[in-house]
């Protein structure tokens, strides 16, 4: 039996002959290997320096060159060793492996994007560069002089298929993509004119204030136009209990620590005695060195024209910052808080400046009318400031207390997100606001529509002005709603994955913004009550807007509800008590949590299905009032929302839009009925094929949309003169007109439209 002692020896000695080998002074690569290294090293580096500049070269060249220098180094340390670990497979020289690993890190790194592609692109260019690179290495050493033939012909047929690899990869890379997918529903199209015959000014167009611009921020900001000979200087605020993470690093870029957090904003105002609205506009998550505030000029200019003081306040210190947070190593956390945090200490300066004698926004700045607008993160940190206006204390850190209560009237969530941030463990609950939040279908970043559930969680206590709207526009993408981010929603490389040929020109996502933002402040702030029938009916901006397609959705605290279809787990049941529910020859009837893109948990609906062929009865759903009835004035509507759930039929026919019958019901039986389509189409899912072919498939292309209908209760009448619609009682939908579909309905309600213009 061997000794183990020296059996242990001799594994000792084994290990250090196989390190001191790989140390040693290597022999020399073979030409195919040392030209399969060139080629690939040079395009990963390439490719490398360039992603670097796109990620930190706004930094400076020092610190971009100390950045991809660390980061290259790093990456050549990692995989130096993972070589080493390999270095027993003896197929390829280690070297090649090493550089082969380090190109395969510093490409993905390249190529930020969905997962699969990431490693499809980066797979490829090892692939495809090592084999070029060795093939014409060996010819050009001479190699192949006294090769046969035959190996000739093969090498050069595979340097032929390398080569047209490479050219034909790269067209795909730097081409936009396919902008064929057609258009079958856009506005002008299905909102004919002659049911729109109410004439308003267009809100996109400039008004009769001359406008005037001033910077204000804190002391010594680490940005010069918060600092020039007429700012106005703020203080800096205490904003580290709403952060982690905040690296030594990020303090010495921006000359500030989170217990210093500036206040900095860029103003555009009407000239004039005022007071004026004061609207706030916060920005998104971007590079924190690429300034994202200076973006929103484009609604300054025009706002402020119309009577608005509109300020784009500067968060880049709390955005994303790869050198910053040491390469993404130890990223800045929990920061979403003091975002909305940060908007309300800038209303505050608002305040002090309005009642400051002297100061040029005295009297000027109306603090009872205000609307926020958020992009991106900062649509969700608005919905966070107006839910931490009225607390009296931070639901995390019940020592910080808030005595804020200012006049927020209106909020805005441009494609913002939802839900990255949860107030007590909470999604973040809002009421008695009005809210308008927009979103593109082909948006790379925040790509599924998550602000549609805060949508659905905002609640109105008593009847008055506020509403909320929603609205889905086709081609649009997440940058274009900020002039400094444009076209490339993901940094570098990984964005030529994406279909950009699809998105609408930058200037006609901007009207879109100029269109509803401009609407929904003259509506929320101005009391210009006819601008609320764009949000009920998207026709009367059909002159105003882009033609693409939209789908559009609407509420207000003029509806008494009568389901929502989320109070509870008996199908039978309305939210407003005494309500029964009905199904008759339904395929499917549940009530679930919506299926979104990349979300199925955000908020409720009934879904609905039907199959006319595999029953003799024709189905349908009905609600039934409650025996006391339901509380209605004259002029009154039935509203729903509704959205199509198939995903899979074709939408570029006009099979592919579902129709029903509406019918109502007096509680002396005598009914009246119209079809859905008398009102609008029903829309289906509309396709944002936002990858390349033949990559269109690794990503979700669509989700349900909700779209609001209203019928006039006298339009009934109209069918029927025995219908009395004050003693309305039941309310059918008879899926009789499509042969088979599925839907989700939600939000059924009774609005009052006897005081409100529009439809």
């Amino acid at each position: 039996m061997a000794n183990p002692v020296i059996q242990e020896k001799k594994k000792s000695r084994f290990r250090l002959t196989h390190v001191a080998r790989f140390l040693k002074r290597p022999a020399p690569l073979s030409p195919g290997w040392k030209g399969a290294s060139l080629a690939l090293g040079a395009t990963a580096l390439c490719l490398y320096v360039v992603q670097g500049y796109n990620m930190i070269g706004a930094r400076g060249a020092i610190p971009y060159l100390i950045g991809i220098i660390l980061f290259l180094l790093a990456t050549v340390l990692l995989t130096g060793v993972i070589a080493l670990l390999l270095h027993g497979a003896k197929k390829m020289p280690t070297r090649y492996i090493w550089l082969a690993l380090t190109s395969l890190c510093l490409l993905i790194i390249s190529f930020i994007g969905p997962m699969q592609l990431m490693f499809i692109a980066a797979l490829s260019i090892i692939v495809a560069f090592s084999l070029l690179g060795m093939l014409m290495s060996r010819w050009f050493t001479g190699k192949y002089r006294e090769a046969k033939k035959l190996s000739k012909i093969l090498s050069g047929i595979m340097a032929g298929v390398a080569s047209a690899y490479i050219l034909l990869g790269g067209c795909w890379l730097f081409g936009s993509g396919n902008s064929d997918l057609p258009k079958p529903y856009r506005l002008q199209a299905i909102k004919t004119t002659e049911h729109y015959p109410v004439a308003m000014a267009n809100p996109a167009e400039p008004g009769t204030y001359p406008v005037k611009t001033l910077t204000y921020g804190s002391a010594d900001s680490y940005r010069k136009e918060f600092n020039a000979e007429d700012s106005l200087i703020t203080r800096q605020v205490d904003g580290s209990a709403f952060v982690e993470n905040w690296s030594s690093i990020r303090t010495k870029t921006f000359g500030f620590g989170p217990e210093q957090m500036a206040l900095n904003g860029l103003v555009w105002y009407p000239e004039g005695d005022g007071p004026f609205p004061l609207v706030i506009a916060v920005h998104g998550n971007h590079l924190a060195t690429d300034y994202s505030d200076p973006g929103y000029a484009y609604l300054g200019n025009l706002l402020a024209s119309k009577g608005y003081i509109f300020a784009s306040i500067d968060e880049n210190f709390l955005n994303t910052s790869p050198y910053d947070d040491l390469f993404m190593l130890s990223v800045l956390k929990n920061e979403n808080p003091a975002r909305g945090w940060l908007i309300l200490e800038h209303l505050k300066v608002w305040e002090e400046w309005n009642s400051t004698k002297g100061n040029p926004f005295f009297n000027k700045a109306d603090m009872s009318r205000i609307s926020l607008i958020g992009h991106s993160r900062g649509g969700e940190a608005v919905a966070i400031a107006a839910a931490y206006n009225k607390l009296p204390a931070a639901p995390e850190h019940g020592n910080i207390t808030f005595n804020y209560n200012f006049g927020i009237r209106s909020i805005i969530s441009i494609a913002g997100t939802d839900g990255q941030y949860k107030p007590a463990d909470q999604s973040t609950p809002l009421s008695d606001v009005s809210y308008l939040t927009i979103q593109g279908s082909h948006d790379m970043d925040v790509s599924s529509f998550a602000t549609a559930s805060q949508y659905s969680r905002i609640g109105f206590s008593n009847k008055g002005p506020h509403f909320k709207a929603s609205v889905y526009v086709y081609g649009a993408n997440h940058g274009q709603f900020n002039t400094t981010w444009g076209r490339a929603d993901i940094i570098g490389f990984g964005n030529k994955f994406y279909n950009t040929a699809q998105l609408l020109p930058e200037e006609d996502q901007l009207r879109v913004a100029k269109v509803l933002i401009s609407s929904f402040l003259d509506a929320t702030l101005q009391e210009q009550e006819q601008y609320l029938s764009v949000f009920k009916d998207l026709g009367y901006a059909k002159e105003w807007l882009p033609d693409t397609m939209y789908i559009s959705n609407y509420w207000d605290a003029d509806t008494t509800l009568i389901s929502s279809f989320d109070e509870d787990i008996d199908l039978s049941t309305t939210t407003i008590d005494g309500g029964r529910l009905i199904g008759k020859s339904l395929k499917e009837w549940k009530e679930e949590k919506v299926r979104m893109k990349y979300a199925s948990d955000l908020y409720s609906a009934v879904q609905l299905g039907w199959d006319r062929r595999a029953t003799d009865d024709l189905p349908s759903y009905t609600v039934a009032l409650p025996d006391t009835g339901l509380a209605r004035e004259p002029g009154s509507s039935l509203v729903f929302s509704m959205a199509d759930r198939d995903d899979q039929k074709k939408t570029d026919t006009q099979e592919a839009l579902i129709d029903l019958t509406v019918q109502v019901a007096d509680k002396s039986g005598n009914t009246a009925a119209l079809p859905l389509s008398s009102n609008a189409s029903l829309l289906p899912m509309l396709q944002g094929d936002i990858l390349k072919w033949p990559f269109t498939s690794l990503l979700p292309t669509r989700e349900p949309v909700f779209q609001n209908f209203a019928f006039r209760l006298d339009d009934f009448k109209q069918v029927n003169p025995a219908f009395q619609p004050e003693q309305l009682s039941q309310i059918s939908f008879i899926f009789d007109k499509t042969d088979q579909g599925s839907v989700y309905l939600n939000d059924i309600g009774i609005r009052n439209d006897a005081t409100v213009s529009g439809p």
